[in-house]
């Protein structure tokens, strides 16, 4: 108890900036633990019911800390956060979905070129002016997407563009909030966005249930095309453990962008590929090739001078 307090003493006489980059690195530590343990279960379930399953559980959790701290998460603009809720899910089933042929890394990286996306929406649909340093940043992430993902055009296949398609999601998810979603309550978006993927990923377990698409020899998209089944005591145990890592890394993330401006704290938050690669390595002797490394390198690289450009323009 003692180092603790010394540690959080230490903590408190660091600038505000540097101790909220502490609490987004923090975050994002353990969601790099968290979506790594997905791979534990992932030969148990179908993303759909993997997602209904892991939402319950993280639902009854965040709703357990609104009643205990009495959070206001009452919608101040229900039709945009549920439009936020619907493109963030679909992010979010894209990146996970990337998990069942991917490293943790590698699918996180497609997730993470999302700047590059919200760079492109913003000029096409707000008209916001450029100038060669987002240009080429934008021209440098996709090299780094392509060099990553190493498409074969000669034998295309779907799985191939779903990381990219997680990172576009997730660009009209991260615009839906900046634009009309500024004013509502952290809290009140994550159970929102985790109520959206929840009923969305029950509904289409049981459409596949009834109407099974799977049989005896289940396609390379078995992982999307795969129903209700049951589970094991270990599925719900791991399921369980990493709501729980999942919940806790929100809440150093959520305090973190209570107390500084978001621009800043989202250079943090690519922490999360390095995170995910060393624990990949940790958990799984998962070793990233030269050409996976180069290309999130340029992602990483490209974010950061969207980002920190765009803040600069700004203020």
């Amino acid at each position: 108890m003692n180092s603790l307090s010394v540690f959080k003493g230490k903590l408190n006489q660091l600038p505000v900036s540097v101790r909220a980059g502490t609490f987004i690195l923090i975050g994002v530590f353990l969601l790099g633990l968290s979506d790594n343990l997905v791979l534990l279960i992932n030969d148990e379930t179908g993303i759909w019911q993997f997602h209904a399953i892991r939402s319950f559980i993280t639902t009854l959790l965040i709703i357990g800390l609104v009643i205990i701290f009495r959070y206001d998460i009452r919608p101040k603009q229900p039709l945009f956060v549920l439009l936020r809720s619907i493109f963030l899910s679909a992010a979010m089933i894209c990146y996970f979905g990337g998990l069942s042929f991917l490293s943790v890394a590698e699918a996180g990286a497609g997730l993470f070129s999302s700047p590059i996306f919200v760079l492109i929406f913003s000029v096409i649909i707000f008209k916001i002016r450029i100038g060669i340093f987002r240009i080429l940043a934008v021209i440098l992430g996709s090299i780094g997407v392509y060099v990553l993902l190493k498409p074969d055009f000669s034998e295309f296949n779907l799985l191939q563009i779903i990381p990219v398609l997680g990172g576009m999601f997730y660009a009209m998810a991260v615009l839906s909030t900046r634009h009309f979603c500024s004013e509502e309550s952290a809290i009140g978006l994550t159970l929102a966005y985790l109520c959206a993927i929840g009923i969305i990923g029950a509904i289409v377990a049981t459409t596949l249930s009834l109407f099974p698409t799977i049989q005896n020899n289940p396609s390379e998209m078995f992982y999307f095309l795969e129903g209700w089944r049951p589970v094991s005591i270990k599925f719900l145990v791991w399921i369980t453990i990493q709501a729980i890592l999942t919940v806790v890394a929100l809440a150093f993330m959520t305090k973190a962008y209570q107390m500084t401006d978001t621009s800043i704290l989202a250079v943090y938050e690519y922490g999360f590929l390095v995170f995910a690669a060393l624990w990949g390595w940790v958990l799984w002797s998962t070793v990233l090739g030269l050409s996976e490394v180069v290309g999130i390198t340029f992602i990483i690289v490209a974010g950061i001078i969207i980002i920190t450009r765009s803040a600069r323009v700004i203020s």
